[in-house]
């Protein structure tokens, strides 16, 4: 378990310092076919992980993660954390919870992140949003 808790250590300092120069070393954390699951990905393997923290880097502007909890028993954690990011100039803040599975030599084998898209990120959104915002009153409202 000391493994783990150094493997998860470095996992947290690695999500809340990351730069797009960190994912050529995605290796020292994760398993070559590691799962990374969140509201708009599903993937597994190494280079399709990077594929998703690399467009995240594209796709917004100053993307920080600030963990706030992290709990591990034996190989599984869980993580608290808050996403912040700009997109066209509008700032996000995504509040969500991670379970991190660490295989036997520290390594992520599996990372599912839980948040709500609808309400976090969807809802947001000009004209998507409009339209969620209208159904959610009209289902409130019966």
């Amino acid at each position: 378990m000391a493994n783990h808790q150094r493997a998860l250590n470095d996992y947290v300092s690695l999500y809340e310092t990351m730069n797009l120069g960190d994912l050529g070393h995605l290796e020292r954390f994760f398993a070559s076919n590691a799962r990374f699951k969140d509201p708009f990905n599903d993937v597994q393997g190494l280079d399709k992980i990077q594929r998703v923290f690399e467009n995240m880097f594209s796709d917004l502007d100053y993307p920080t993660f600030s963990v706030d909890e992290a709990y591990l028993n034996d190989d599984i954690a869980y993580l608290k954390w808050r996403f912040n990011a700009q997109l066209k100039g509008k700032q996000i803040l995504i509040v969500g919870l991670s379970r991190v599975v660490f295989n036997d030599q520290g390594l992520v084998s599996e990372h599912i992140d839980y948040w709500d898209a609808s309400e976090q990120f969807y809802m947001k959104l000009p004209i998507i949003g409009a339209v969620l915002r209208f159904v959610q009153r009209k289902v409130s409202a019966s």
